[in-house]
């Protein structure tokens, strides 16, 4: 029997590459909400829901896009 979908939604598959202390990080953290929880919670799971904060933040009328902290690009023109 197939996994039900968890994205109802059109998608698009992308490998990420990421170091294996992030990824433990989110191992540990997944479980941990898979226990405490109904459903299984991945990794990806926990992926998807910060690019979606993210994507929140840069769709805040408010937001700066990062410039104004630690700026790393410079205008050397």
């Amino acid at each position: 029997m197939p996994r039900p979908h968890k994205i109802r939604e059109d998608t698009k598959t992308y490998n990420l590459l990421m170091p294996t202390r992030q990824y433990g990080i989110l191992s540990a953290h997944s479980e941990r909400m898979t226990k405490a929880g109904l459903e299984q919670v991945a990794v990806a799971d926990l992926i998807r829901e910060a690019i979606d904060v993210y994507i929140e933040a840069l769709e805040d009328d408010d937001y700066d896009g990062g410039n104004s902290v630690g700026d790393v690009v410079s205008d050397s023109t």
